[in-house]
């Protein structure tokens, strides 16, 4: 995080659903750094949460293998309720 902060949701994939299921959910304030692996075991959502309208400004860098590119990046899928 280089300004601000931002709410992360942490998902699992449940193939028997063909769901996510929210598993946590962390504050991330200027300076934190967060890292998932690829694809659905990777499921997460950030947003900003803040009440004031507060500016946040997050540097996301993608490192995977060239046959993962494009593979499950920003998949609409359903969360469990």
């Amino acid at each position: 995080m280089i300004e601000g902060t931002l709410s992360e949701t942490m998902f699992a994939w449940d193939g028997g659903t063909n769901r996510a299921v929210q598993t946590r959910r962390h504050e991330r304030a200027r300076g934190a750094v967060s890292f998932v692996g690829a694809g659905r075991g990777a499921i997460h959502q950030l947003g900003n949460a803040s009440a004031t309208g507060q500016t946040a400004i997050s540097l996301h860098v993608y490192g995977v293998p060239g046959v993962h590119i494009s593979t499950h990046v920003n998949d609409l899928v359903m969360v469990a309720a």
